[in-house]
């Protein structure tokens, strides 16, 4: 993926605060419907930055509740 410089568009503020990012923007870090960004002001101007998804938890409940220590205990005895 290929991100410019300081790639810039103008954009008007809508009522309820609203402001359409263009694509063309959009496109250049991936970003697509759904995603959640991280809004803040830095040195007087308004910075939006994707927040990642987090994976953490997605497997929850896959295993037993004990496969941790199943896991444990099988390592030590191909151990022995």
């Amino acid at each position: 993926m290929v991100i410019e410089a300081h790639a810039t568009a103008r954009v008007r503020l809508r009522r309820k605060n609203q402001v359409t990012v263009p694509d063309a923007l959009l496109s250049q870090i991936g970003a697509s419907t759904g995603d959640t960004f991280l809004v803040s002001v830095q040195d007087g101007a308004i910075r939006m930055e994707r927040v990642l998804p987090s994976y953490a938890g997605a497997l929850a409940g896959v295993y037993p509740p004990n496969w941790a220590e199943q896991l444990r205990e099988d390592r030590t005895r191909w151990r022995e």
